[in-house]
């Protein structure tokens, strides 16, 4: 009898055990977090290079732009002043029972010279950012000679964001400002930024290394602008969704939206696969680009080339992509691209002249141990993806004729990434990459030819761009060529970096017999070496030089300068949420002057950024 109690009992308990009772659902709860940036920046510059001689032209809208006073690796403006800026980003967020409520304000505020502020601060948040869609700091280009010319002092707090979505991040519907959750880059390629997020040192514009350095708890800056609207992303299993309604950067009483919808589905080892389409369009008033199919078409003849304006408006454009990546063999990874952009718009010389534009790219890499090497082929046509998008202001970057890598047109972004090839081009780039704990390089070797020579009659097509190459009179086109040479080398000790970033571009095209104009043949050698030393993962210094030179002819002008770039700085946690990062900078431009005759861009100039992080 008590045998048989205690095996009951001790059945009772096992079920007991076995069998817990249901959790309690999940109580309602609200939750705030946080973070951001206190930012100092002061730069002080002297010579003759900072009052250019093509300024006040180029600040009125002049295509013709002075190759000074800017940073070469980055074409921000150097200007003299002091500025200030701080900012914060505050989240709040309720979990319901089955779903997540978000909203995040943003506030903070400008205090001294607006263009170090725009240019070499943190990415300003939205309301406080002009080159994005706020008109809160009263910005405009100028070349100051001293501190205080460009000053302002503003503060903003606004929304940003709501968001409702699944706990287990299934789906989730957001309004207001966000960055997209995936998206094909050929298709479509938020708007780069164009201000420099402060770091550590330089590096080249066109780098194939991983970046400066940092410490292990400094967040990473953005390195696009956010769009503003709607958007919703749904996931399951390996398959996921995004449709997207949103405003992106534009002049006042302008406006370009999109419509974009994306679905991917991820394999993990086996591949991945999506397609994606966006339909953009603009609206309100005319506005003025480095175009020559647009009405009122007028050429600037000079020692610059043959540059040139148009007026333009109610532009649409649609473009469609599909990619596949996967293994077609052991070790080996397959890359496919395929995109078709048809573009018009209401304000042309030529209604009805449009042409849909492709872009194509194929890329075979091949594992060795835990090197890559690859082969790829890019074609751009001239007519893909080339609706002219302006920023919220006119931006004041180094866009003389000459300048490579240059900006895709005066002011304006592209809708895709251009970062290898633009437009209308098409060739082959080699890589090989080689990644170990003692030494890592990498290396590319990229011949590409322009399509189709830039005659007025080409350029006339409505949708006809060109990134770099200027006009040519009909019966007289001739094709350039891009070529570049890039080496990243990194030698990886226990506590120290030294690296060698290094890229070389050339940029060529013959001119027909009396049409000196048309020539083109530079290069442009570019160099940042640096060492890095990690006294622990929470401090860290860095000091380096760059060096960027150009030298050839442009048009009937000889082109000889040379811009150096002295940097040092340090980065280290100061609490268990807080962090600071401080660079210093000396810089110098030398060379024949832009203008035969006129003055030498010559110019020296310092700079200290002191960036402090913070996470609430």
């Amino acid at each position: 009898m008590l045998v048989a109690v205690i095996v009951a009992a001790v059945h009772a308990a096992v079920v007991a055990v076995a069998t817990p009772s249901p959790a309690p659902s999940p109580t309602p709860r609200f939750s705030l977090g946080g973070n951001g940036e206190n930012v100092f920046v002061d730069q002080a510059t002297r010579g003759p290079g900072t009052q250019p001689p093509e300024g006040p032209r180029f600040a009125a809208g002049s295509p013709i732009s002075p190759m000074s006073p800017y940073d070469w690796f980055t074409s921000a403006p150097v200007t003299p002043g002091v500025a200030g800026v701080a900012q914060y980003r505050v989240t709040g967020t309720y979990h319901a029972t089955g779903v997540d409520f978000a909203a995040t304000l943003g506030f903070g505020g400008v205090n001294g010279s607006t263009t170090n502020a725009l240019y070499w601060s943190e990415p300003l948040i939205p309301n406080l950012n002009d080159h994005a869609l706020s008109r809160v700091v009263p910005y405009a280009i100028v070349f100051p000679t001293h501190a205080g010319q460009d000053d302002a002092s503003v503060v903003s707090a606004a929304l940003l964001g709501a968001s409702a979505s699944a706990p287990d991040g299934s789906w989730r519907v957001r309004g207001g400002y966000f960055d997209l959750a995936q998206s094909d880059r050929f298709v479509f390629a938020p708007p780069p930024l164009t201000s420099v997020v402060p770091s550590l040192g330089a590096q080249t514009a066109e780098t194939l290394g991983p970046g400066m350095p940092t410490i292990k708890d400094w967040p990473a800056s953005p390195s696009s602008l956010p769009l503003l609207g709607v958007d919703g992303t749904w996931h399951h299993g390996g398959l996921s969704a995004e449709v997207t309604d949103a405003l992106l950067p534009a002049l006042p009483n302008t406006n370009l939206r999109l419509t974009m919808g994306s679905l991917a589905l991820d394999r993990g080892d086996v591949g991945r696969f999506s397609v994606q389409v966006g339909h953009f369009w603009t609206s309100g008033d005319p506005i003025s680009t480095t175009t020559f199919f647009g009405v009122s078409p007028h050429i600037y003849r000079g020692v610059q080339g043959r540059l040139f304006t148009s007026t333009l408006a109610g532009q649409t454009e649609t473009i469609a992509g599909a990619r596949a990546f996967f293994h077609p063999a052991r070790s080996w990874d397959l890359l496919a691209e395929l995109g078709r952009a048809w573009y018009d718009a209401s304000l042309v010389r030529f209604p009805g002249a449009s042409h849909f534009g492709n872009y194509e790219h194929f890329k075979l890499a091949r594992h060795i141990g835990k090197d890559v090497a690859s082969i790829e082929y890019h074609r751009f046509d001239p007519t893909y993806a080339t609706l002219i998008a302006p920023y919220g202001i006119p931006e004041n970057i180094w866009s003389v004729a000459w300048s490579w890598p240059g900006v895709w047109l005066k002011s304006t972004y592209q809708l895709v990434d251009n970062t290898i090839v633009g437009a209308n081009r098409a060739g082959i780039r080699l890589t090989y990459d080689h990644n170990s704990k003692v030494v890592e390089a990498h290396v590319a070797l990229g011949d590409w030819r322009q399509l189709f020579p830039t005659t007025k009659l080409n350029a006339s097509q409505v949708g006809f761009v060109d990134g770099f190459f200027l006009l040519q009179r009909n019966g007289f086109g001739t094709l350039g060529r891009d070529r570049q040479v890039g080496l990243y080398l990194a030698w990886h000790l226990p506590a120290d970096d030294l690296t060698f970033d290094g890229v070389e571009d050339y940029l060529s095209r013959p001119a027909d017999a009396g049409q000196s104009i048309d020539t083109v043949a530079t290069r442009a050698p570019q160099m940042v070496v640096s060492w890095a030393h990690h006294f622990n993962d929470r401090l860290l210094t860095v000091a380096g030089y760059g060096r960027y030179q150009l030298s050839g002819t442009w048009a009937t002008t000889p082109v000889n300068a040379v811009y150096g770039d002295l940097f040092g700085g340090v980065q280290f946690a100061t609490g268990p949420h807080t962090a600071l990062l401080v660079e210093a900078r000396r810089y110098a431009l030398i060379g024949l002057p832009s203008i035969p005759g006129g003055p030498p861009p010559d110019m020296h100039g310092t700079a200290l950024i002191v960036d402090q992080r913070i996470a609430l």
